[in-house]
């Protein structure tokens, strides 16, 4: 049963090639909510039946997709049925066991309290927890951590690619759903549709597992194969935050340093292929114009990134006292 009182809560495991630890991962989540939707992603191990086999509970509700639609594919299942249930609070806990159901109590609470309408898991709180961590997937976690800031401008998340997840019904409404990937791209792609909402979001600590269990994500991998949809998504924001739902001391900044960017490599380039093709060196006043330029655009270009980074998270701590 839930541990609050008057408030709904279910839990949403996508399930795919973890019949070893899934239903283990079931028994111990139905402990601290009120129901619990499994989807089974199409799974060639047949996760699904292993955990119809050892568990049998009527808060159990279990999906199975005739076709995979990934794990991003898998959770939109799930969250679209907790909505159908009147679910108040919706958790994403995966099925490989690194996530530890005992610790929803504490990944609820900011919310109950008012303090956050999305709370995430944060495993680098504690060095033991990253000493724990595979080097590789260290390695490959801190790029995507810091593709992840700066595209979806959640600067304030420590560790923002985090699967473990609470978010309150009433945000997953206000989100489209048909516009987020289906794939290892979800959550991510959920920062970014929360922050044109400036949701308030908070970290716990949780000690991850990490066992010998294969995770299906390879984040040395994702970091190139993300890339171009964080390149995507930082656009959109940038121009959603900074021009079209606002315009602050940020906006400035970049426009002065995207003015005097184009105009010193208009000055610059012109210039340059001119005196070239007439065998002439560039006058050093346009190459000091050039540089200047360039200075200028740097300078204001920073005084943007400064913006980002503490202001929107500031505005963002600011709602939530």
């Amino acid at each position: 049963m839930s541990l609050i009182k008057n408030l709904v809560i279910v839990a949403v495991i996508p399930c795919y090639n973890s019949f070893a630890h899934a239903p283990l991962v079931v028994r111990e989540t139905l402990k601290y909510v009120d129901k619990v939707i499994c989807v089974d992603d199409n799974c060639q191990f047949g996760t699904s039946d292993e955990i119809k086999r050892r568990i049998d509970h009527p808060n159990l509700l279990i999906i199975k997709h005739k076709r995979n639609k990934g794990v991003g594919g898998a959770v939109k299942t799930g969250l679209r049925l907790a909505l159908d249930m009147k679910a108040d609070i919706i958790i994403k806990i995966d099925s490989d066991g690194q996530m530890p159901p005992e610790a929803i109590p504490e990944l609820i609470q900011p919310i109950r309290e008012g303090k956050a309408q999305i709370t995430k898991g944060n495993r680098f709180k504690d060095t033991s927890v990253i000493l724990k961590m595979p080097r590789i997937r260290f390695f490959g976690n801190f790029f995507l951590s810091f593709l992840t800031k700066l595209s979806t401008g959640y600067w304030e998340l420590f560790d923002p690619t985090n699967g473990f997840i609470a978010i309150k019904a009433d945000v997953v409404k206000l989100i489209n759903l048909d516009k987020i990937d289906n794939r290892y791209f979800f959550e991510t792609d959920l920062l970014f549709r929360s922050s044109l909402n400036e949701f308030v979001i908070k970290e716990i600590y949780m000690d991850a597992k990490y066992g010998e269990e294969n995770s299906n994500l390879k984040p040395l991998v994702e970091v190139s194969n993300f890339f171009f949809k964080h390149f995507i998504i930082f656009s959109k924001r940038i121009f959603y935050h900074y021009f079209l739902l606002d315009f602050n001391p940020g906006s400035i900044s970049l426009l002065i340093s995207i003015l005097f960017f184009i105009s010193g490599l208009t000055i610059g380039g012109i210039n340059h292929i001119y005196n070239f093709s007439r065998g002439l060196e560039t006058p050093l006043g346009i190459q000091v114009l050039f540089l200047l330029f360039i200075v200028i655009s740097i300078q204001f270009l920073i005084n943007f990134l400064y913006y980002d980074v503490t202001q929107k998270p500031l505005f963002r701590k600011l709602k939530s006292i």
